[in-house]
């Protein structure tokens, strides 16, 4: 019996429900006869006899080779979504919720690959009923949306879902958002079609909220937008991996930054990712443009209300892009990416590479520079060897304090784990977040001048330079001898193994080179103080004292003491030449960076002992105002108070204007301006 009869015999067999039938067929077949044709017959008659996990063996068994069928991805996922009604699954939420999502993949791939209309209502029924199941499970999305969501009403939705199927194309995939404090953010995806062979993701909710545009430009048309991204047709769209999920997690992204950072996107924005988008690219930019391949009438859609709802579609940027763009403008990098599409290509070529914008500050140091030299001299190491000293050296300066307040404040498990000893090894961290590079801005500006300090590049030959060190070191470590042997190609300090020995040995370079800059940098920041403490002197018309370093409580406790025995009232004041403090943000900035060493000056200050009256005749230009403590204004004063005894007072002048903040006795502050 040839292939061609046993198959009439198959849909006989399935017609009249004798599947049992087509199971022993295709078990008594000679390995060699068997194929995937043969092998989707016998699925299909494990799931009609509801022997789902068979049924999804023997899927698994061809994937490889039939992930492009459609008819295969609807067998997997109606096995998969029965199967999740098993004994096995009743009493573990996590395993039925996983198998569902898994079903979910699948159904959605397959309904993206153009199948028959009758297959792909059966499809929906199916999708249905797997967001149902899951709800029971999860409980229902809106369960987990934040008290002060901002969604779209029904006709609003209506009038942009309608837009959508217009001039884009239908959907017959939604990839929900199911919990969500902000705003409900929907992605639809629409199949490739003869028109627009490609995926085109659209998502349905940023523009429902009115994001804070200029006020020179029209709020009703520019304060909505929604993005949209094309991928190429054969796109693996509802796979969790990464390399293929990454577009989704970007328009989220995206969409997400204006109502996070209180701004705004519109046509030639650029964002910088900082970090690769997925990784199998190295995209880490994006750049807003008006959707390619439509009609004019695709770009914007006019809510009931008026409002104007803009559509841009999303390009990814490489770096040398993003910095060419940012240097010169957009027109300048659309003509150099006239001959590149519109529809997403992870490999497409670089149109900027090689790009260096001199005005741009140069990194202090780069791992790239290090791990080029592995590459071009074929090292027998890991890349990220090429990040070695960079991370001993972050991590000596997070330890000392050194890093810049954004690292504690945006990642304290980073800032923690190095101080508790649990993360020592910062050199992913450095490679994921910063590139690989160490600038100047990730240090406080104590680091700064340390960093300047050790790292200059132009007096190589000072007594103290950082890579000179590192070379010193990997030369004790492995001897003189073996030091210069041709294994190391001149790069021993490569091979220096990364462990704690390693940070250890490194770290008595930094603390020499350290204790030897702290003196000279201590005296020129005294020499600094002393002029802004004088400064304010003439600006305040008090009493003013600088303590010396390590002396301020001490110091604070004796002249409180005498002031009051002399009917005075003492403060711990911060002094800023800075202009104004008007809001409790200004606040949490000068209160967060006297917390940072050096960033400014604390000083000492003597009122009458009624300061808030004094300070109400000698500020009387204009009344005076309450500024109310927030819970980040309470840590900061309490971080404060605990190493300067008592809540400290603020005083900022600047081109003739100055405040001085005094706190009540709740902590609240009371703003005097003149």
């Amino acid at each position: 019996m040839n292939k061609d009869e046993l198959i009439e015999h198959f849909k006989e067999w399935r017609d009249n429900d004798e599947n049992e039938k087509i199971i022993a067929a295709v078990i008594a077949l000679p390995q060699s006869s068997v194929d995937d044709e043969i092998l989707s017959w016998l699925a299909q008659a494990y799931i009609d006899k509801e022997e789902y996990k068979r049924a999804i063996a023997v899927l698994e068994s061809t994937k490889e080779r039939m992930d492009g069928d459609y008819k295969w991805q609807f067998m997997m996922g109606l096995a998969l979504l029965r199967a999740a009604d098993d004994d096995e699954c009743e009493d573990d939420d996590d395993l039925r919720r996983n198998i569902l999502e898994r079903a979910k993949v699948c159904l959605a791939r397959g309904m993206n690959m153009n199948p028959p209309e009758d297959v792909l209502d059966s499809a929906d029924r199916f999708m249905e009923e797997i967001e149902s199941m899951l709800d029971e499970i999860n409980g229902s999305p809106e369960e987990d949306y934040g008290d002060d969501i901002e969604a779209y009403d029904d006709d609003e939705l209506d009038v942009l879902e309608e837009h959508i199927k217009d001039n884009y194309g239908d959907f017959p995939t939604v990839f929900h958002e199911m919990t969500s404090r902000d705003i409900i953010l929907d992605v639809a995806c629409i199949p490739p079609s003869k028109e627009r062979n490609f995926f085109t993701l659209v998502t349905m909710g940023m523009g429902a909220h009115l994001m804070n545009i200029p006020e020179a430009l029209p709020a009703d048309e520019n304060a909505r937008a929604e993005l949209l991204i094309c991928l190429p047709p054969d796109w693996k769209l509802g796979e969790s991996d990464e390399k293929w999920f990454w577009p989704i997690a970007l328009l989220k992204d995206l969409a997400k930054l204006p109502l996070n950072t209180d701004s705004w996107l519109g046509w030639g924005h650029s964002v910088d990712h900082q970090n690769y988008l997925a990784p199998n690219t190295s995209f880490c930019g994006s750049l807003l443009l008006y959707p390619e391949g439509v009609s004019d009438d695709a770009e914007y859609c006019v809510l009931p209300n008026g409002d104007r709802v803009n559509f841009f579609e999303v390009i990814p940027l490489y770096r040398e892009e993003m910095e060419f763009k940012i240097s010169h403008d957009t027109q300048a990098l659309l003509e150099r990416m006239k001959s590149v599409s519109h529809v997403v290509d992870i490999n497409r070529p670089n149109c900027c590479e090689g790009f260096e914008d001199e005005s741009r500050p140069r990194p202090v140091d780069s791992a790239k520079t290090h791990s080029d030299k592995i590459e071009e001299k074929r090292l027998p190491l890991d890349l990220k060897c090429g990040c070695n000293h960079l991370a001993i050296f972050m991590r000596w300066c997070v330890e000392h304090d050194l890093a810049a307040p954004e690292l504690y404040e945006y990642f304290p498990e980073v800032a923690d784990g190095v101080k508790n000893g649990t993360q020592t090894d910062m050199r992913d961290f450095i490679l994921n977040c910063w590139g690989g590079d160490l600038e100047l801005h990730l240090f406080n500006y104590m680091g700064v001048c340390f960093t300047d300090y050790y790292y200059n590049w132009n007096s190589r030959d000072a007594a103290h330079f950082y890579p000179a060190d590192v070379d010193k070191y990997a030369e004790s470590y492995f001897g003189t001898e073996k030091y210069n042997s041709e294994e190391f190609q001149d790069e021993a300090y490569l091979f220096v193994p990364f462990d704690e020995e390693y940070y250890k040995g490194l770290s008595k370079y930094i603390d020499r080179a350290f204790a030897d800059f702290l003196p000279d940098f201590a005296k020129y920041r005294r020499s600094c103080d002393l002029e802004l403490i004088n400064g304010a002197k003439s600006e305040l018309d008090a009493d003013i004292i600088l303590p010396k370093h390590g002396e301020f409580l001490n110091d604070f406790k004796n002249i409180a003491y005498m002031a009051k025995a002399g009917g005075m009232t003492a403060f711990p004041i911060l002094i800023d030449a800075d202009g104004n403090i008007e809001t409790q943000e200004d606040v949490e900035d000068i209160l967060g960076d006297a917390v940072q060493p050096f960033l400014v000056t604390s000083a000492i200050v003597k009122f009458p002992e009624n300061a808030a009256d004094w300070a109400s005749e000698n500020f009387a230009a204009q009344k005076f105002s309450l500024i109310p403590t927030n819970k980040k204004i309470i840590e900061l004063q309490n971080a404060l108070k605990k190493e300067l005894g008592a809540i400290p007072a603020v005083f900022t002048f600047s081109d003739g204007h100055a405040a001085l903040l005094l706190p009540d006795k709740n902590g609240n502050y009371i703003r005097f301006m003149r």
